[in-house]
């Protein structure tokens, strides 16, 4: 099914969503959503994706590039109630670094951002860990 509907962009480039695509794709007030934009179609698509009361952080990990660095510090993360939202990582150097940037949801943690951050260096699994919140 395909729901079209027509707004106006505001001066601040601000747009209001009609409720009756809020209601249908199930976005209520507070929700955090994705925007995705693809250059070539010139389009963007916004997409659910966390309840209003998420609390995200956005976590840039620099990894030694070794198999298992990056399941170490994901299973660091989940053992700390830690839920990965988004992922992303590449090498940078082969067999020396590579980074992982995720999006997590710590409203349910059961530890300090900073010292879970800290156990991933620790443990061995990275060589540097840098979080913010997202505004």
């Amino acid at each position: 099914m395909r729901v079209v509907e027509i707004v106006n962009v505001d001066s601040r480039g601000r747009i209001t969503m009609p409720a009756s695509l809020r209601e249908t794709i199930g976005i209520a007030e507070g929700m955090h959503v994705m925007l995705i934009g693809d250059l070539e179609k010139r389009e963007i698509r916004i997409l659910p994706f966390a309840d209003p009361e998420a609390d995200l952080r956005e976590i840039q990990i620099t990894l030694t590039d070794k198999p298992g660095s990056l399941a170490k510090a994901a299973t660091i993360l989940a053992e700390n109630n830690i839920d990965l939202l988004t992922s992303q990582s590449r090498t940078l150097r082969r067999g020396r670094s590579a980074e992982w940037f995720v999006v997590v949801d710590i409203s349910k943690g059961v530890d300090d951002l900073k010292n879970i951050c800290d156990k991933i260096i620790d443990e061995g699994a990275a060589e540097k860990v840098i979080f913010k919140k997202f505004e």
